[in-house]
């Protein structure tokens, strides 16, 4: 299908309330009326891609999915584009050294790849049920070496109050990774190199479309660089001052499903 224009938004915070939910049935309406217009929506996320899979299974047919931060990209359960996996010796010694400097426990650490995610098992009950809003293909592992499949997203469940000097750490001692936060408590570590833009810039050239076609939704870090290369890009209200200070416009909370509101907007002229 030929497309005019694509409507990217970020998930937790921007298009889903904070129960993780959406109104499905107002979704599959705009999305009727995104085909008559000729736009592509697609879910831009950090969440792993068969969690993304799962959110929207009754749209896949209808939408593409920008997963783990711009990692992989899926339109018509076809893969558009895959960066290159994190090497296991890299993120073994990434997870050491994380333990060592005392930032994060091992518990804490959950690693993505394309078939499920894993965590140690000696995680917490009540984080595991946090978490498996996110990652609802949770596999449970006594050590990370264990691990068979490629990973391409490490996340870190962590102290609010030392998130900051956390990612800076990483980002100052690991020149081949990038932390990014994704939210109070979370910091997604990634290839450097690769964002949201990234895959966003992939699917744009697969359907012969540039930023210039493209709006995007963001709420945090790691939505600044969709957001930059989109000719427009929106904030929502409970989204974070950066994001705010960046975007072209500021709109509601996500609690009020602000986003679709907005592409409601958009497709009936108003």
């Amino acid at each position: 299908m030929l497309y005019k224009k694509i409507i990217a938004s970020d998930m937790d915070g921007t298009f889903l309330r904070e129960d993780h939910h959406f109104d499905k049935e107002r979704f599959r309406r705009l999305l009727a009326q995104f085909k008559t217009e000729g736009y592509l929506f697609v879910a831009a996320s950090g969440r792993s891609l068969p969690g993304l899979k799962l959110l929207f299974e009754d749209f896949l047919d209808d939408i593409a999915l920008v997963a783990e931060n711009g990692a992989v990209v899926l339109y018509g359960n076809q893969t558009i584009y895959m960066d290159e996996p994190i090497k296991p010796a890299t993120y073994l010694s990434l997870v050491d050294e994380l333990i060592k400097s005392g930032y994060v426990k091992p518990q804490h650490i959950t690693l993505s790849g394309l078939k499920a995610s894993y965590m140690l098992d000696t995680v917490e009950d009540d984080l595991y049920q946090v978490l498996s809003d996110y990652y609802q293909d949770i596999v449970l592992l006594p050590r990370f070496e264990d691990v068979s499949e490629d990973i391409i997203k490490l996340n870190l469940y962590i102290d609010e109050d030392i998130r900051t000097e956390a990612q800076d750490w990483i980002n100052n001692h690991f020149q081949q990774l990038t932390a990014v936060t994704t939210g109070f408590t979370s910091i997604d570590i990634i290839l450097s190199g690769v964002h949201k833009g990234i895959g966003l810039s992939h699917l744009c050239k697969y359907f012969g479309l540039s930023g210039k076609d493209l709006i995007a939704f963001g709420d945090n870090q790691n939505d600044l660089e969709m957001m930059k290369l989109a000719a427009f890009s929106v904030a929502t209200a409970n989204a974070v001052d950066e994001v705010k200070t960046r975007a072209d416009l500021v709109i509601g909370h996500c609690n009020e499903e602000a986003v679709m509101a907005y592409m409601e907007e958009l497709v009936n002229g108003n």
